[in-house]
């Protein structure tokens, strides 16, 4: 993963398959932060933790967005670069933000990309994992940000609003699935 976020900050862009890895680093990231703070309770209804990291993908691949923005610099006000997830979602087990140094991450449904900001740089996975253009990089996030500081403001406000519509999603498709197995 540190070799593809170094690609990511330098510009050499990401394959397919690395976008995948990005997606599902963050959902690992996202559940053990949940299991620290929620030790007696799920990671989703829907989804289970080794689901969302390891199994295969084909069901929702092709509707996962990966969203990514840039920054010029961090501030060296804080002492820091900016480390840590903003996404508090309880029920959805696939939206998930964060900023890692100078780099913005979000993982979306596609019928919510529109909630994604003008600043990020979007790609929607292939449907279908593999395939002979898999491993070439061609999704080249933009620098859109001059410092962390606006960086992590617009992802943790916008992250908000991606959680609420995910979490309202989540929960009517749990509820359809509760009332298909009774």
């Amino acid at each position: 993963m540190s070799c593809i976020l170094d690609d990511i900050e330098y510009g050499r862009g990401l394959s397919d398959n690395e976008a995948e890895l990005v997606v599902r680093w963050l959902w690992k990231l996202d559940g053990l932060l949940w299991h620290v703070s929620h030790p007696t309770h799920d990671y989703s209804p829907i989804y289970t933790q080794r689901e969302r990291v390891l199994q295969p993908l084909d069901r929702i691949r092709g509707e996962l967005v990966l969203a990514v923005a840039l920054c010029e610099s961090v501030d060296p006000t804080y002492g820091d670069a900016p480390m840590g997830l903003d996404s508090r979602g309880a029920i959805d087990g696939v939206f998930v933000s964060g900023v890692f140094s100078r780099t913005a991450m979000m993982v979306v449904l596609a019928p919510f990309a529109n909630l994604i900001p003008r600043e990020f740089s979007s790609y929607r996975l292939s449907p279908t994992r593999g395939g002979s253009a898999a491993n070439a990089k061609f999704f080249y996030p933009k620098t859109t940000f001059p410092t962390d500081t606006e960086l992590v403001g617009v992802t943790w406000l916008c992250s908000r609003r991606l959680t609420t519509a995910h979490e309202a999603y989540a929960r009517e498709l749990h509820r359809v699935m509760a009332s298909q197995t009774q």
